[in-house]
């Protein structure tokens, strides 16, 4: 069965592009586009959504304040925002709002999907591309044997997050940090985190 989609934007094109996007996957039906709260609500109303995707800033209402709204009103509603943005306090927002995941524009075909199956399935998702300006920045090499989100954890770790820190910042499962950061150390042949930062450090791989 495919997921029901509803998408909100405030500018047609957009929508548009996006529906036809999504009609290249038998794993996705647009029911409905909407340009603003109102309009979204009668497609709510009317039928049985299970994943909005919808822009984070708009005109009329912004993210952070309609995910609230619409949890109330449709609790078992996935929603997963797309936004150009990459402000990791105002992902962290929309997130901590309600949202089941965050995707940024510059995401491909691929990925974008990935999302909303994964929302639509009742996991939360936040792009791995939303990275905070106080975190170490690693630069490793185009032979990095890393995935992005296994950088991403790795960086966290450098910066002494525990596994249930990382996991909250991320919104994931503790288990499923665990996870990657096994494989990070795997990977990088070190079995702790103080060895990850020796080896980091040793290659010049780490930057503030």
């Amino acid at each position: 069965m495919p997921y029901n989609i509803a998408l909100l934007d405030d500018h047609q094109v957009v929508l548009e592009s996006f529906a036809n996007l999504l009609a290249t996957s038998d794993h996705f039906r647009v029911i409905g586009m909407a340009f603003d709260q109102s309009s979204l609500v009668k497609i709510l109303d009317q039928h049985p959504i299970d994943v909005l995707i919808t822009d984070l800033l708009m005109p009329s209402i912004n993210g952070t304040e309609l995910v609230p709204i619409l949890k109330t009103r449709y609790p078992t509603l996935s929603i997963l925002v797309l936004s150009g943005s990459t402000d990791p306090l105002l992902v962290r927002q929309v997130m901590q709002a309600g949202a089941n995941g965050f995707v940024t524009k510059t995401a491909d075909k691929a990925e974008l999907f990935d999302a909303i199956l994964a929302v639509g399935a009742g996991r939360r998702h936040i792009d791995s591309r939303v990275f905070s300006v106080e975190e170490t920045v690693l630069v490793l090499p185009a032979s990095n044997p890393l995935t992005d989100r296994e950088t991403q954890i790795a960086s966290l770790i450098v910066d002494e997050l525990s596994s249930v820190e990382i996991a909250a910042r991320l919104f994931i499962s503790f288990n499923t940090v665990e996870t990657h950061r096994k494989r990070i150390y795997q990977k990088l042949g070190v079995t702790t985190a103080l060895g990850l930062m020796k080896y980091l450090l040793k290659r010049g791989f780490v930057k503030q």
